[in-house]
């Protein structure tokens, strides 16, 4: 992000750190989501981005999507749809610099999307009802990505979404990640921290408990690490 949108950058990456539930670096604690993410990006998709109200712009300053190509409304299902395009929050590039995930808000909503590079067609990929959304951590193949939901009771919980099985809605695309015992937890209690991508599946951690979710089965099984 250029210098002009600095605060604006620290506001954004100060909220994804909380979201999911990242430690800060040199602490002592394993990689986080985003760290471990990162340090298999290639130097491209590392560029900063300048995300505006109104416009995501590239490092060479050309405009990768516009809000007026996002859709007035998000298809949450085949059912319901609700307003949540009012101005972009966050975006990241995929490792290969392939994707845009991107983060939008509304007056009480917030819609989460991804879009092919180059096509300015996004897709709906996850939406939280009276919260907000950041974007958590890219696979290393740059096909899957997470997204952190925080509702407006607090509890925090994990999507991933795969480009290559990008549906009308949310409910076709999403893929909710959710430990054994979701609904015996209270809703407080329902943390969730995306911990690491390795091999292809995803590490994260719910009420101090390790999970792995494997999102070709969708299978959630307890980590060994």
């Amino acid at each position: 992000m250029t210098s002009l949108r600095l605060p604006h950058a620290l506001t954004i990456a100060t909220a994804a750190l909380v979201l999911s539930g990242c430690s800060s670096p040199g602490n002592g604690e394993p990689p986080t989501a985003t760290e471990a993410s990162n340090t298999s990006q290639p130097e491209a998709a590392l560029a900063p981005l300048d995300v505006g109200d109104e416009q995501i712009r590239a490092a060479d300053g050309s405009v990768l999507v516009g809000i007026a190509d996002v859709p007035d409304s998000i298809r949450v299902d085949q059912q319901a749809e609700f307003g949540a395009a009012e101005r972009f929050q966050e975006a990241s590039l995929s490792p290969d610099g392939a994707w845009l995930a991107m983060v939008t808000t509304g007056a009480a909503h917030s819609a989460g999307w991804l879009i092919r590079e180059g096509t300015r067609k996004p897709r709906p990929a996850a939406f939280q009802y009276g919260g907000i959304i950041a974007i958590g951590p890219w696979s290393d193949d740059a096909r899957r990505v997470v997204f952190v939901q925080e509702g407006p009771a607090g509890g925090r919980t994990l999507t991933v979404v795969d480009g290559e099985r990008l549906g009308e809605t949310v409910e076709a695309t999403a893929m909710p990640v959710r430990s054994p015992d979701h609904e015996a937890r209270a809703p407080e209690e329902r943390i969730y921290e995306a911990l690491a991508w390795r091999n292809g599946e995803l590490l994260f951690r719910v009420g101090g408990e390790r999970w792995v979710f494997d999102p070709d089965s969708g299978e959630v099984r307890p980590s060994k690490q």
